[in-house]
């Protein structure tokens, strides 16, 4: 018998008998581009969400700002780019959805719907503080085109979405975040988007609250968190499916008044948060992910994804696609620019 196969026979029989282990294989490396950067007669690309397509290719969405000087009324439509290698490079802008709004539309919002249509949800800005309305379109050929808008909110108020939000209950239901005039709430459909209904609004007692991220938790209940004034993300409870809300209460994710991307990590089932962890500063920065193990009670694993005295980031929202989470988000520095980072699991648990 030869040397070598003396060695593949041991080999073999220390893997079987678990004499022998693989070496740890870690997680790739994070990676990270400005994948909309701002350019003349584009002042700021910012807002945005990622779709998985049947195909395996990704759609990525975001406010455009084509005029002015990218102020959050100014000239803006929604466009879109399609990558096929999980991120890392994007084909050619189209538009999503025209600016058919008196300034703008903007707050990106993707859903699946059971009959694999995508939907859209954004904001129709027609004044700059009195008038936004929640929209929504479908799309059957995969986000190629998108058909006729649904007007979810009344008229003649300004209600605000996020982006990034828009979850599906277990139950099949769907929550849309909302808020308007300092309150908190979801729009509620059972019926795939056809009909919706509003749920119970709430607001700290010492504050007002905006841009609200709901996640559902292992037991059933639904936990909203709220961008304040009052030192951090304060949140709610529902134990309806969305329909009413608990008194809302600070946690521990505290920072400046910025909203905050929640939801679970594959395979561990650990709360995700990415917000801006500053107490009492005036500039969005640094930009933190943390780890909940425990429902939301406490936060660990806290480290920054961007973090620099002269830069700032912010409106971050999270797409997993198997292990890694690809993180979008806009800085400020030499103009608002959209930044996507993809992170594998491992990195948020170093």
């Amino acid at each position: 018998m030869t040397m070598t196969r003396i060695l593949a026979i041991g080999f073999l029989l220390n893997v079987v008998f678990g004499l022998w282990t693989m070496p740890e294989v870690r997680g790739a490396d994070p990676f990270g581009l400005t994948v909309v950067p701002v350019g003349p007669n584009n002042p700021r690309n910012s807002e945005a969400a990622i779709m998985p397509l049947k195909s395996g290719a990704l759609l990525l969405g975001w406010t455009e700002f084509y005029a002015g000087s990218g102020a959050d009324h100014g000239p803006a439509r929604i466009s879109g780019m399609v990558s096929t290698d999980g991120g890392r490079t994007w084909g050619e802008k189209y538009t999503l959805v025209e600016n058919d709004g008196g300034k703008n539309v903007m707050e990106v919002n993707f859903l699946r719907l059971k009959n694999t249509d995508i939907a859209l949800f954004y904001c129709q800005k027609n004044t700059e503080a009195t008038d936004c309305r929640v929209m929504m379109r479908t799309s059957q050929d995969e986000g190629k085109t998108f058909g006729q808008a649904k007007q979810l909110s009344s008229a003649g108020k300004y209600t605000g979405l996020t982006n990034g939000r828009s979850i599906r209950l277990r139950t099949g239901r769907i929550l849309l975040e909302a808020w308007e005039d300092g309150d908190s709430y979801c729009y509620v459909s059972d019926d795939e988007g056809i009909n919706w209904h509003e749920s119970q609004r709430v607001q700290p007692t010492d504050g007002k609250s905006y841009e609200p991220a709901c996640v559902e938790l292992k037991n059933g209940d639904v936990m909203m968190l709220l961008r304040t004034g009052l030192g951090g993300q304060y949140k709610s409870i529902s134990k309806d499916g969305g329909e009413s809300w608990s008194e809302p209460v600070a946690t521990p994710l505290v920072g400046t008044a910025a909203p905050v991307s929640i939801g679970r990590v594959p395979g561990s089932g650990d709360l995700l948060a990415i917000w801006n962890r500053n107490p009492g500063a005036k500039k969005r920065n640094p930009l933190v992910a943390g780890i909940s193990a425990d429902e939301g009670q406490t936060w660990t694993h806290i480290r920054a994804i961007e973090d620099a005295a002269d830069d700032a980031w912010a409106y971050p929202a999270v797409t997993w696609i198997g292990s890694d989470a690809l993180v979008t988000y806009f800085n400020y520095h030499g103009g608002l620019s959209l930044q996507l980072k993809i992170l594998p699991t491992d990195w948020f648990y170093q």
